[in-house]
């Protein structure tokens, strides 16, 4: 009986439990990528136009942008792990759902079918945030933004496998397939995580977290916390500027370019395979050495000059150079962005930081491509890398103005 209640209240082995999130996050982001890419392409043979579809993919965002802050409030209250299978089921639901409007006669009903899919997906599409989280809960400060480093390599890794693997499978079946092969692999993933991983959280925790007075969950909310608000801000700017570029190159590769979807296909497997190096391997080193602060300062300095200087290049090579560089601004930021606005953050609140953080960067993925879009027919098709230019400059800006609290608050040190 003692044994049991010390399983339960004990935070899992670092090394163990960080292993486990990274393989549980890459399958997870391996369906996600699979039906991103094909998404638009199935949407249209339900006769679906470029507005609803570009509405479609950002209902995702929309919805994600509202429930981020809630799903991280119940992790910490409730525990990580029952939130993380919440949101596999989530997403196997939505997969299926998206698969099966093949199935329908009518156009009308499949699109209708596939919004509702998309903004189940939105709801319960968190699990990032959370797996921030729990990376947290068991690790030190100092080796904190290594954490969050390992989960932002399995994204990239995800994101560099996922369209591959659904554009064989699509090749090969209907484009439906796709779809029911990444709810299979949430729904199996759900299981794993549900079987094999120790929660991160003890009783105690839970229960001040509990405690808290309720108040109203939204980024708002976040934004008033001094403490990390402006992290929350630059993070904001941060995912808008990326977001420019990941959003937009393929459009604009086709036009200044003339490339083609296997021509994009490959340079996108070059971008994830240098984020899942950079986060995967050279963070823990560059951050042990300079620092979080330090770290960041850099990535948001080199998305600066990439993406200023890549409207005047009209070499291929250059380009995919610069892009190159961009993906690796992009893998310094994301995690040590993170880690600081983890370490900004009572021990209690770290699951509604990081979902506060999710928010802000759904409100960037909602914003970017919308405004990109827009300019690139009105003003300019280079426009996303002056903007993403323009917003790294100001995030910059903004850090170099913020002041950071000298003691990190321990979480869960293990």
């Amino acid at each position: 009986m003692n044994r049991q209640k010390t399983n339960e209240t004990a935070p899992p082995s670092s090394r163990s439990a960080l292993m486990l999130v990274f393989f549980i996050t890459l399958v997870d982001q391996i369906g996600w990528g699979m039906v991103i890419p094909i998404l638009p392409t199935y949407s249209k043979t339900f006769q679906a136009s470029s507005v609803v579809i570009g509405c479609l993919l950002a209902s995702y965002s929309l919805i994600q942008f509202f429930f981020a802050p809630m799903l991280g409030r119940w992790s910490d209250r409730i525990g990580r792990k029952p939130v993380l299978v919440l949101c596999l089921f989530g997403s196997a639901l939505a997969s299926f759902a998206t698969g099966s409007a093949s199935l329908v006669t009518s156009a009308s009903t499949a699109i209708l079918i596939l919004f509702l899919a998309r903004m189940l997906d939105g709801a319960t599409g968190g699990n990032t945030g959370i797996a921030f989280s729990y990376v947290s809960d068991v690790t030190t400060p100092e080796k904190r933004a290594q954490g969050l480093g390992l989960i932002g390599a399995a994204i990239g890794l995800g994101y560099t496998i996922g369209p591959a693997l659904g554009g064989v499978i699509s090749s090969y079946s209907s484009p439906a397939v796709p779809f029911y092969f990444a709810g299979g692999l949430a729904f199996v993933n759900a299981f794993v995580m549900l079987a094999i991983l120790p929660e991160s959280l003890n009783p105690e925790q839970k229960q001040t977290a509990q405690d808290r007075e309720a108040r109203s969950l939204n980024f708002f909310e976040g934004l008033r916390k001094p403490n990390i608000a402006s992290l929350l801000f630059i993070n904001f700017l941060f995912i808008f500027a990326a977001s420019c570029y990941q959003m937009m190159m393929p459009l604009y590769t086709n036009i200044r370019f003339n490339f083609g979807e296997r021509d994009n296909s490959y340079l996108f497997a070059f971008l994830g395979l240098t984020m899942t190096i950079v986060q995967g391997g050279l963070i823990r080193p560059l951050v042990k050495k300079w620092g979080e602060a330090a770290i960041l300062t850099f990535g948001l300095s080199l998305m600066m000059v990439t993406l200023a200087v890549a409207p005047a290049i009209s070499i291929v090579s250059l380009l995919v150079w610069l892009t190159g560089g961009m993906a690796i601004g992009t893998a310094l930021c994301n995690p040590t962005v993170l880690a600081l606005i983890s370490k900004q953050s009572s021990a209690g609140e770290q699951g509604e930081s990081l979902g506060y953080a999710s928010s802000m960067a759904s409100l960037a993925r909602i914003l970017a491509p919308a405004w990109c879009g827009y300019a690139m027919k009105h003003i300019n098709p280079a426009a996303p890398f002056v903007t993403g230019a323009f917003f790294s400059t100001f995030a910059l800006l903004i850090f170099g103005l913020t002041k950071l609290k000298k003691a990190p608050t321990p979480v869960h040190p293990s």
